[in-house]
């Protein structure tokens, strides 16, 4: 059985998130300056980031960033990799890139990064990866199936076909189409 990697070293939140700029606030035990100093210089050296300026007086480090180079998920997965775990849930601001027609996904992107951050920390604590964007869908399904089975339809009441249909818009939220990704041709596939 493979080893979990180690915890980060260094927490943090998020205190503001724009695109192409971050600022995070350490958590008061890293916030020395050779610590923060060690995070800048191994920011710096990170491809797709601009500046990084550090303020070991509040733990405050401000990263301005290609945006055509990394995404706030992949900015998440930059600091991961410096040792700085930044504590999302709940505190993760849902701004990100919008599309060009003016329509925003901005509480999906929210609700999903909450979602492949309680992931990560359910593995990091286990060691048993899971699959959340499908457990949760499905645990609605069960729960609709359930209270169908025991009440029927309910239709007096609270029905149970709405947990089928909070199964089918949690799957379809947790599996967002991604712009430019190949779809899978199933008529090649058989050839």
């Amino acid at each position: 059985m493979s080893q979990a990697s180690p915890l980060p070293r260094h927490r943090a939140h998020i205190a503001s998130l724009t695109p192409g700029r971050i600022r995070f606030k350490l958590h008061p035990h890293s916030r020395n300056e050779q610590t923060m100093k060690g995070i800048q210089r191994n920011l710096e050296t990170r491809e797709g980031v601009h500046d990084v300026r550090i303020n070991p007086a509040n733990g405050s480090v401000t990263m301005k960033y290609d945006r055509g180079h990394h995404s706030a998920a992949g900015i998440m997965k930059l600091l991961e990799d410096v040792d700085v775990l930044v504590e999302s849930i709940g505190h993760l601001p849902s701004v990100d890139e919008h599309e060009p027609n003016g329509d925003s996904r901005q509480e999906s992107i929210g609700f999903l990064a909450a979602v492949e951050d309680l992931n990560r920390r359910i593995q990091s604590a286990t060691g048993i990866p899971l699959n959340l964007k499908l457990i949760l869908p499905l645990s609605f399904v069960g729960a609709g199936l359930w209270s169908i089975g025991r009440r029927g339809l309910m239709i007096e009441s609270v029905p149970g076909w709405l947990f089928l249909w909070f199964a089918f818009d949690m799957f379809v939220k947790l599996h967002p189409i991604v712009p430019g990704k190949p779809k899978i041709d199933l008529d090649k596939t058989r050839s």
